[in-house]
């Protein structure tokens, strides 16, 4: 009996033994981030009870953590596994990429927005946030489906031009840790981007998605956005428009611009403008104001120290006319 102890001990050693010689990496990071907020006027969130701004403690803290794996096959293809970690600590986003090298990535996505449309989310350069932060209500609506789901996705560039494919197979699964998800389908989702980088700065992108549910009265969707940026030294220059389809009728259009300065390498500012209309929303067959938003942000960095400010506006909140917001953010980030 003890001699089969030793020779199955002695198995096992070895078995460990070749899977740590192909094993790779695993790294911890994150950040923590320490906020101060100050808002005022008339916003959605505090227009029932006709008084402006909001109250409460204005002093926040967060905290972000990620785990990450990475190996490499025996063909020279490498894997990344990554899971994010949000503020209770409850699994926020986890992704798995097989790098191909010349064949492209190819990987499963739930939640983080690694793949398609959800990559030109907003692509107006900032300083800090965009311009709607904690002031505008109207959302650019871009891969509103994608990142509710286990999304598969591929991505590769082809003569210069970035190609990134994400395919849904149920746009109403909820995120699993482990195995599929039973249930009715929702319908699916197919969306893509395509973005196409100059040698003189010069940054085109483009984006579309289709969503096909089971029954037309439930309303399938399209989106699709272009972008254009262009990078001049310290001056980064951005515009953006998005349209969300429902039934063949506009839901809603965003249109973004912005500018960015890096004054030097730890200072820089932005200003950026995001407007968002609704069509056939709220009252019969109208047409609701549109709502205007407004950033002014500014960043300094030191090392993996950041202290961030950002004041937004807000007007036609909502879509609704005199409905105003304003609010202050002030940040500190810290990376480890």
């Amino acid at each position: 009996m003890n001699n089969l102890k030793k020779v199955g001990l002695s198995a096992l050693a070895g078995s460990l033994a070749m899977f740590s010689a192909h094993a790779g990496e695993m790294t911890i990071s994150g950040s923590a981030e320490a906020t101060y907020t100050s808002n005022s006027g008339s916003d959605a969130l505090t227009t029932l009870n006709g008084t402006g701004g909001l109250s409460g403690n204005p002093f926040g803290l967060s905290h972000d953590i990620d785990i990450t794996g990475t190996g490499e096959l025996d063909n020279g293809w490498t894997y990344k596994v990554n899971t994010d970690f949000a503020q209770d600590m409850a699994q926020d986003s986890t992704t798995l990429m097989m790098d191909m090298g010349s064949l492209g990535t190819v990987g499963i996505d739930q939640g983080s927005g690694a793949f398609g449309i959800g990559t030109l989310e907003n692509k107006v350069p900032t300083a800090y946030e965009e311009a709607d932060h904690s002031v505008g209500v109207l959302g650019h609506g871009i891969d509103a489906n994608g990142v509710a789901g286990n999304a598969i996705g591929y991505k590769n560039t082809f003569m210069g031009v970035g190609v990134n494919i994400e395919y849904l197979a149920d746009t109403g699964a909820a995120i699993s840790q482990a195995g599929s998800v039973n249930g009715t389908s929702a319908g699916t989702d197919l969306n893509y981007a395509l973005t196409y980088a100059m040698d003189n700065g010069l940054t085109l992108a483009y984006g579309a998605s289709d969503t096909d549910l089971p029954y037309e009265a439930a309303g399938d969707t399209s989106e699709q956005v272009g972008s254009v940026n262009y990078v001049m030294g310290a001056i980064s220059v951005g515009y953006q428009i998005s349209e969300n389809t429902s039934l063949g009728n506009v839901s809603q259009q965003n249109t973004h611009y912005g500018v960015a300065f890096n004054v030097n390498d730890s200072l820089s500012v932005s200003y950026s403008v995001n407007n968002a209309q609704d069509y056939n929303i709220g009252t019969a067959g109208g047409l609701e104001y549109e709502e205007q938003n407004k950033g002014v942000m500014a960043a300094y960095s030191i090392g993996g120290a950041s202290a961030r400010l950002a004041l937004n506006s807000a007007d036609n909140v909502g879509g609704v006319t005199a409905v105003t917001a304003k609010n202050m953010e002030i940040s500190l980030a810290l990376a480890f």
